[in-house]
């Protein structure tokens, strides 16, 4: 008799912690994406959020809601959402963060992040307004949800054009001083930003990026050559520094693999290799020499050839070499 009241009330326990933990979940909101930015001491945050209360147990594909807040702090602007929605916030399952460069840089702001328990491995984007980011709109002017956004980052990634870059990088970054090279977006991913120390951002467009990317050894970079496309892989890349009075000048040399998988304007495979190997040489001249001028040629190529400080003067060439094939032409 014992036993099985004791069974009983086992099972009664087991459904009123069940329920009791339902409650709490159709409780909260499920944050998916997150847009930050501060000006003039104000935090605006936007967040894109997954409710349970309001879904259908029959939908096909979950609801997304945008809510914004504003506040002295970042806390006091997820309170003003959480007032508002009625409901808890809960950011664990963040999966990318938009912000500006005041966040970015700022150490003890994205310690607020940590408190939240957002993942140190959470991406972070550069954006110069993160609000946006977050409540994009399609053609219909309907909401595009996280997973189509996160979708569209997977794809970018997968021409080369998207390096990952997370809270943990960021957050290192901010406590050494040293610049951040992240992805920048405009509503879509539209090249890269090294942003420095006091919060400004040089911006990369899509094919400076790729071939700043190249430079960094990534591989499956898309590029788009006499109207047609072709895959390319960084296989090495080495930098030369001449030292002369006052004057310096770096020679870098890329080794690259391609594979050129729709044609355009020419059936010789030559005429694509020599455009690939222009167009790759002359990026990587322009972005070096950005670089140098505007103060982020650290994140561009190794520390031992970037400290070029005190020379009036600096020059940098580019020579690339590719190993194209393709199975259209020869």
């Amino acid at each position: 008799m014992k036993r099985i009241l004791l069974t009983s009330l086992i099972v009664i326990s087991c459904l009123l912690l069940a329920a009791c933990t339902a409650v709490q979940v159709n409780e909260r909101m499920f944050v998916g994406l997150m847009g930050i930015e501060e000006d003039n001491g104000l935090y605006y945050l936007t967040l894109q959020a997954y409710s349970t209360a309001d879904t259908d147990k029959d939908a096909p594909v979950p609801e997304y809601s945008v809510y914004s807040g504003t506040g002295r702090s970042f806390y006091e602007a997820a309170e003003m959402i959480m007032r508002e929605s009625g409901r808890e916030l809960f950011f664990g399952h963040c999966e990318t963060v938009f912000a500006d460069g005041d966040i970015i840089r700022d150490k003890d702001k994205l310690r607020m992040f940590a408190g939240e328990r957002i993942s140190v491995g959470c991406p972070v984007i550069y954006s110069e307004k993160p609000s946006e980011e977050v409540d994009r709109r399609d053609e219909n002017d309907e909401l595009m949800g996280a997973d189509v956004i996160l979708s569209a980052l997977d794809r970018y990634a997968a021409e080369g054009l998207y390096r990952k870059v997370t809270l943990r990088d960021i957050s290192a970054a901010a406590e050494t001083g040293n610049t951040i090279l992240l992805p920048y977006s405009e509503k879509a991913i539209a090249g890269s930003a090294a942003v420095e120390r006091n919060g400004q951002a040089s911006l990369l467009g899509l094919s400076e990026t790729a071939a700043l990317n190249l430079l960094l050894g990534e591989k499956g970079v898309r590029m788009s050559i006499l109207g047609g496309s072709m895959s390319v892989s960084a296989e090495d890349v080495s930098v030369y520094f001449m030292q002369g009075e006052g004057v310096g000048e770096y020679s870098l040399s890329i080794r690259a693999k391609g594979v050129l998988d729709e044609t355009g304007d020419s059936d010789v495979l030559s005429e694509y290799r020599h455009e690939a190997e222009n167009i790759i040489s002359r990026s990587a001249e322009e972005i070096c020499r950005r670089a140098w001028e505007e103060g982020f040629l650290s994140v561009v190529m190794p520390k031992e050839y970037s400290l070029s400080e005190g020379y009036e003067n600096v020059s940098f060439s580019a020579q690339t070499e590719i190993e194209l094939t393709s199975e259209n032409i020869s």
